[in-house]
């Protein structure tokens, strides 16, 4: 390769890299991770564990947006976090302003793509905006959908509201069933409030009451009508982001602890009104504190794993 060439592949990699950071520290600000997402964490919630081999094709590289091992080495866009990711992306720029590349290897779940080798040619791809890729591609069958931008947290809820659904039935009793979580782990803490409640239906029916039954009974006088409060009280103008389940479920999780912090109410909009009027903040202060978590000056969150989110976590 000739200097000039050379040269130039270092000059786009120290933009890449320049651009790496503004990405990793914005994202650090909004409280969102920068990296791509881990194709293990994806794929242990997988049914079907044994992917399809579906040939070489052209795969948009928009649409890979994950990782077998260089997850946490890239952003989500594919620029280098490390210098030490020089060399090899130096080279991958080279090649491709000359004799090419070979053929990267990919996992396909939904729409999605995620590199089991061939990192640094995606990352080159991307900083020189190629719109294609020419890959290996093996399939997981997979019924949820993966979008280019969702979130890990996102990707997990997929999978866990599948299973949460699956034992409930909501979704077809309730056309305008609604429940959705901004964090992961809270299908299962509901599913836990109507095994609950089943058994405490068998107690007072004095009869078997199956688990499909008791999610029926509990969304509609238990997460129904708390939903309605969360609504009515304004709540949810405290916590840009998140929303009416997130809510619900943390005041289900930590009812004690509020109940030590804020007395027994007789009615839960009373507590509703209470909460608003600690959490509300002006957005100088949601700024402040964004700041002072980003520089570990303050013990957050105050909500017990529920805090103010940034309006642009809405996906």
């Amino acid at each position: 390769m000739n200097a000039d060439t050379r040269i130039n592949a270092n000059s786009e990699f120290e933009r890449a890299r320049w651009q790496a950071e503004r990405e990793r520290l914005t994202a650090w600000l909004l409280g969102r991770d920068a990296r791509l997402l881990p194709f293990d964490s994806i794929r242990r919630n997988l049914r079907h564990q044994s992917p399809f081999y579906r040939g070489i094709m052209e795969v948009p590289v928009e649409q890979i947006i994950g990782s077998v091992g260089r997850y946490d080495e890239m952003t989500r866009e594919f620029l280098p976090l490390n210098n030490a990711l020089r060399d090899r992306w130096v080279k991958m720029v080279e090649l491709a302003n000359s004799e090419g590349w070979p053929p990267v290897e990919l996992y396909k779940i939904s729409n999605a793509y995620f590199v089991r080798d061939g990192n640094h040619r995606v990352s080159a791809a991307r900083r020189l905006k190629i719109p294609t890729v020419e890959a290996h591609v093996w399939e997981y069958p997979e019924e949820i959908e993966i979008g280019p931008k969702d979130s890990l947290d996102e990707v997990l809820n997929k999978f866990r509201e599948r299973i949460f659904l699956e034992k409930t039935g909501l979704d077809r009793l309730y056309p305008s069933y609604d429940i959705r979580f901004t964090t992961s782990g809270r299908y299962p803490e509901l599913q836990a409030q109507i095994e609950e409640l089943r058994q405490k239906l068998e107690l007072i029916d004095e009869r078997e009451v199956n688990f499909e039954e008791a999610a029926a009974a509990w969304y509609e006088l238990i997460y129904l009508p708390s939903v309605q409060i969360i609504r009515e009280s304004g709540l949810l103008q405290a916590f840009p982001g998140r929303t009416e389940a997130d809510l619900f479920a943390w005041m289900s999780l930590h009812r004690d602890r509020l109940r030590e912090s804020y007395g027994d109410y007789e009615k839960l909009a009373d507590l509703a009104q209470s909460l608003l009027r600690v959490y509300k903040e002006n957005p100088a202060e949601k700024m402040s504190r964004q700041v002072r978590r980003l520089f570990g000056a303050e013990d957050l969150p105050r909500l017990g794993g529920l805090e103010p989110a940034s309006a642009d976590e809405e996906e």
